[in-house]
């Protein structure tokens, strides 16, 4: 069962902007504000779950490794400019 929520003392700045929002997506604006309540929900759990922040670097990982070498240098080989840039 559905609990309800008061919001007390909402500006008439952030009603106006959550009534535009709802509109902009075609809904109350109950369910916009829940529909941004939950993806934060879900973005503080993701954040708080290590495996999930793992999955994501090596994601990231897999795509780096896609990359074309353009330096067929080994690394130690490299040399760097004051700003960091290989020379």
């Amino acid at each position: 069962m559905s609990e309800v929520m008061t919001i007390k003392q909402m500006s008439a700045d952030l009603k106006r902007y959550w009534a535009e929002e709802a509109k902009r997506h075609d809904r109350s604006m109950n369910k916009e504000v829940l529909r941004v309540l939950e993806e934060e929900r879900a973005r503080r759990e993701a954040a708080k779950s290590p495996a999930k922040d793992m999955d994501s670097i090596m994601a990231a990982a897999r795509r780096l490794q896609s990359f074309a070498v353009v330096d067929q240098r080994p690394i130690e080989e490299i040399l760097y400019d004051a700003e960091g840039m290989p020379k």
